[in-house]
């Protein structure tokens, strides 16, 4: 009987810990979305593509430097910014952080749809 509350319990949690995420993960996508609008806005859509193909490029070339290295986040960061950063001077660290945000965020959603990621059946 007590086994059968606790896993109940624990159902419960597990349920109300996935509409928590799911529900932040739609907020988030929703002011990555507003940050790009008005990036776009600021920068012109060309000029945005073009920066975003770069820093891309970039966020690549980091990714395999970093390859081997545990831990290294802070590194690939501090790299990213600087390689674009010397691409395209006058940048901020606010836009320089959204294309990073918006290409870790097209990778991941393009993982997500492979199912690569999901547990085991």
């Amino acid at each position: 009987m007590e086994n059968q509350v606790m896993s109940i319990f624990v159902q419960a949690v597990l349920s109300i810990l996935g509409v928590l995420v799911s529900y932040l993960t739609t907020v988030a996508v929703s002011y990555l979305n507003k940050k790009k609008e008005a990036l776009i806005k600021q920068m012109g859509a060309e000029q945005y593509n073009a920066t975003y193909n770069i820093a891309k490029g970039i966020y690549f070339a980091v990714e395999q430097q970093f390859k081997l290295s545990s831990q290294s986040g802070k590194q690939k960061a501090e790299e990213f910014n600087k390689l674009l950063l010397s691409k395209i001077p006058g940048l901020t660290q606010e836009e320089i952080d959204h294309f990073r945000e918006a290409i870790v965020g097209e990778i991941n959603s393009q993982l997500n749809k492979t199912n690569l990621i999901d547990p085991a059946k």
